[in-house]
């Protein structure tokens, strides 16, 4: 009788950990992965850290760029001390261009090459058009 009982408390008790579930399940979507870590706010990492055309633009070394509600749908993105709304506009909305992680396109037709990390995002794009017309890279470091 003692077998049988320590028998059905061992099975009872391999039964009740294959049912439990992680109250955090992580994401395993790299879409999903890539807009977690977009999500947040983000500064300039330095006064050299926005580039037009090799060109160290420092007007923009107060920006800061806040992306929020970001899915692998999308999300939106507001800037504050943006010195042109051409090339970084006050606020909008994006997506992942083609389901790559790495290019996104936001809502005024501009392609963001991206590459992030839980600290760091870099950013390229070409502004087409106007005084700001060139090719930009801006580096930023989340807050």
């Amino acid at each position: 009788m003692k077998y049988i009982f320590l028998n059905i408390t061992f099975l009872f008790l391999i039964f009740s950990a294959c049912n439990s579930v992680d109250p955090t399940p992580e994401p395993d979507d790299p879409l999903d992965i890539q807009a977690n870590l977009l999500n947040g706010t983000w500064v300039l990492k330095d006064a050299s850290s926005a580039v037009k055309d090799s060109n160290v633009i420092s007007e923009f070394k107060d920006l800061t760029l806040t992306i929020s509600g970001a899915t692998k749908s999308g999300g939106n993105y507001a800037t504050t001390n943006s010195i042109d709304s051409d090339v970084w506009p006050n606020s909008g909305s994006w997506q992942f261009q083609n389901n790559d992680k790495s290019k996104v396109l936001r809502n005024d037709n501009v392609v963001i090459s991206i590459s992030v990390t839980q600290t760091t995002l870099r950013t390229s794009f070409t502004v087409v058009g106007g005084l700001k017309e060139g090719n930009w890279i801006f580096d930023f470091i989340k807050q």
